[in-house]
C-alpha cells in the first residue's frame, strides 16, 4: 500500500509528457523567429530593390518615351544589382511592364524564400512581393508627387540668334524648334492630366528678345496703363514740317541743315506700344539706376515702356511729355512708347511672343509655345525681372484669378507630409550674350549682365529655386562666352542648377531634366 502511494505521488514521468506535448509549438516558435528574421531581411531588401527599379525605370521612359524596351531593361538591371546582397531565395520572377495607358511602369511576379522550420508545420516558402502590396512608378509625373503646389516661370530665349540664319525673324529652325520642344515637354510632366489634382501644377512663359511684349496688338492697353500708368492711346495736336531744304553740305547725312519752309497744325490718336523694357529709376543711361526688385508697379514705380526712355522718379513720372524741337519749331508730342500711326505693334517682339502668366491650361501653354516667333536682340536683364514678376505675390493686383501667385512665405509652410506647401522655380534659358537695355541693342554686355546678376541674386533671397540653361554658348567669341556663362552659373541657385547645353538634344535633356527635378517620379500603390 505504502508503494503504491510512494509511486502515485512520484511527478518525474510527466516532465517527458509535458515536453513531448510542447516540442511541436516550440519548433513552430523557433521556426517562426528563425525564419521571420530572414524573410523581414528578404523582403525588405527586395522592396527596396523593386522600388529603386521602377523609380530608374520610369525616369528612362522621361528621358526617352520612345523606348519602352530600354526602361524596362533598366529596370530588370537596377533590380538585379540590389538583391545581390539578399538571403538566397527559392525562386525569382520579378520582372517590368508599362501599366496604366503606358503612363507607369509596374513589378509583375514574385521572389519567394524557403522556410527551414516552418516546413514542419507545412510552411514552406514564404512571398517576398505580395500581391496586394506590388508597386507602380508613375512616369508622366505631375506637380503633387512631393505634396507641393509648383509654380515655375520659363524664361525664353526669342531672340534672332535662334534662328537659323542668326538674325531672323522665323517661327521654325534648328534651335528655335528645339527650344519648343524641350519647353513643352518639360510642361507635359510637371502638369499631370487630371481634372482636380489636390495640389497645383503652374507655368508662366517669357518669352524676351529686345523688349517683353505683354498684350497682343488687339488688347485695348489696360495692362499696359497697369504696368506704366501711360494711356491707351495718345492724342493731341502736332506740328508737322511740310516742306524744306538742305542748306549746306548738299545733303543732312553730309553736314547740311535742314530749314522747314512750310509746316501744319495737325491732330492725331495713337495706340501705345504693347511692350516694356525694364523699369529705370534715374535718369542715365550709362547703365546706372535699374531697378533690382519685384516691387508692384506703382507711383514712382512705374514700367519703363517701349521707347526706353521713361524715368519714374524723374519728369516723366506725371505721364506728361515736355515740348520737343522739330527742326527749330516747337511742338508737344509724346516719347517713343505710342505707335506714330492708328495700329499698335512691339519691335522685335510680334503677337506671337506675349508673355503668359501662371496656368495649368497645358493646350493653351503648349499653343503659345508653337507660335513663338525669334527675332531682336537679348534683354537678359529684362527677360531675368520678368521671369520673376510672374511669381512675385506683390504682383497679385496685376496677375489675378488662376494667374494669381503663391505667397512668399508657402515656401517655408510645410505639408503633412513634411513637403513645403508651395515650389516656386524659375528657369531661365538664353543662347547669346545679353546686349540689350531700355529697347537699344549692341550695349555693354558686362553691363547688362551686371543688372542680372543683381536681379537674380534678390529673386533667390526670397526663397525662388533659379535653374539656368545657357545654351550654344560654344557659337559666341570667347570673350563674350565667357560672360555669357558667368551670368547663367550665378544666376543659378548653384552648379548643379546650371546646364551648359551644345547640342538641341542636350538642351531638350537639360529642361526634362529640370522637369523631373521638380516633379519627381512617383511612387504609388
Amino acid at each position: 500500500m505504502l508503494s503504491f502511494v510512494r509511486l502515485a505521488g512520484d511527478k518525474r514521468g510527466s516532465t517527458a509528457v509535458v515536453f513531448a506535448l510542447s516540442i511541436m509549438p516550440l519548433m513552430a516558435a523557433i521556426g517562426c523567429a528563425i525564419d521571420g528574421v530572414r524573410w523581414f531581411d528578404a523582403k525588405r531588401k527586395t522592396e527596396l530593390a523593386v522600388d529603386s527599379a521602377l523609380l530608374a525605370g520610369a525616369r528612362a521612359m522621361q528621358l526617352d518615351g520612345s523606348n519602352e524596351a530600354a526602361a524596362l531593361d533598366t529596370a530588370k538591371r537596377v533590380y538585379g544589382a540590389n538583391v545581390t546582397a539578399r538571403t538566397p531565395v527559392d525562386s525569382d520572377d520579378v520582372d517590368f511592364e508599362l501599366v496604366d495607358a503606358k503612363k507607369a511602369i509596374g513589378v509583375k511576379g514574385d521572389a519567394i524564400i524557403k522556410t527551414s522550420f516552418l516546413n514542419v508545420v507545412g510552411v514552406k516558402t514564404l512571398s517576398l512581393i505580395p500581391k496586394a502590396k506590388a508597386a507602380k512608378a508613375t512616369f508622366i509625373a505631375s506637380g503633387n508627387n512631393k505634396g507641393s503646389d509648383i509654380e515655375i516661370s520659363l524664361m525664353l530665349d526669342v531672340t534672332g540668334s535662334m534662328c537659323n540664319d542668326g538674325s531672323g525673324p522665323c517661327t521654325s529652325g534648328v534651335k528655335i524648334d528645339g527650344l519648343k520642344a524641350a519647353a513643352k515637354d518639360l510642361i507635359n510632366i510637371v502638369i499631370e492630366d487630371t481634372p482636380n489634382p489636390v495640389y497645383k501644377s503652374r507655368v508662366a512663359l517669357v518669352p524676351f528678345a529686345t523688349r517683353i511684349r505683354v498684350e497682343p496688338d488687339s488688347g485695348n492697353g489696360s495692362l499696359m496703363k497697369k504696368l506704366t500708368n501711360l494711356d491707351p492711346t495718345w492724342t493731341g495736336y502736332i506740328r508737322l514740317c511740310t516742306a524744306g531744304s538742305v542748306t549746306g553740305g548738299g545733303s543732312s547725312e553730309n553736314g547740311g541743315t535742314w530749314v522747314c519752309t512750310a509746316e501744319e497744325t495737325q491732330q492725331v490718336s495713337w495706340n501705345i506700344f504693347p511692350c516694356v523694357t525694364e523699369r529705370v529709376l534715374t535718369g542715365n543711361w550709362d547703365g546706372t539706376g535699374v531697378d533690382y526688385t519685384d516691387t508692384k508697379p506703382g507711383s514712382n514705380m512705374w514700367l519703363n515702356a517701349h521707347g526706353g526712355n521713361r524715368d519714374p522718379v524723374s519728369w516723366d513720372s506725371t505721364d506728361t511729355n515736355p515740348p520737343t524741337g522739330y527742326d527749330g519749331k516747337t511742338f508737344a508730342t509724346p516719347s517713343y512708347n505710342w505707335n506714330y500711326g492708328s495700329s499698335a505693334w512691339c519691335e522685335d517682339m510680334p503677337d506671337s511672343n506675349t508673355v503668359m502668366p501662371l496656368s495649368s491650361d497645358k493646350a493653351a501653354l503648349t499653343s503659345q509655345i508653337d507660335n513663338l516667333e525669334a527675332s531682336g536682340a537679348t534683354a537678359g536683364a529684362l527677360g531675368v525681372a520678368w521671369t520673376w514678376y510672374m511669381l512675385s505675390p506683390n504682383w497679385d493686383t496685376i496677375w489675378t484669378g488662376q494667374a494669381k501667385p503663391g505667397s512668399y512665405s508657402d515656401l517655408t509652410a510645410k505639408q503633412p507630409s513634411g513637403a513645403p506647401k508651395l515650389r516656386k522655380v524659375a528657369v531661365l534659358m538664353s543662347d547669346g550674350v545679353f546686349n540689350a537695355l531700355r529697347g537699344a541693342k549692341d550695349q555693354s554686355p558686362a553691363m547688362v549682365s551686371n543688372h542680372a546678376k543683381q536681379v537674380c541674386t534678390n529673386m533667390k533671397a526670397t526663397g525662388i529655386e533659379v535653374y539656368s540653361v545657357a545654351f550654344d554658348l560654344d557659337s559666341l567669341s570667347a570673350a563674350d562666352r565667357a560672360i555669357a556663362e558667368e551670368v547663367m552659373k550665378n544666376c543659378a541657385t548653384d552648379l548643379s542648377h546650371f546646364y551648359s547645353t551644345l547640342t538641341v538634344n542636350d538642351l531638350q535633356a537639360a529642361f526634362r531634366d529640370i522637369a523631373l527635378k521638380v516633379s519627381p517620379v512617383r511612387l504609388t500603390q
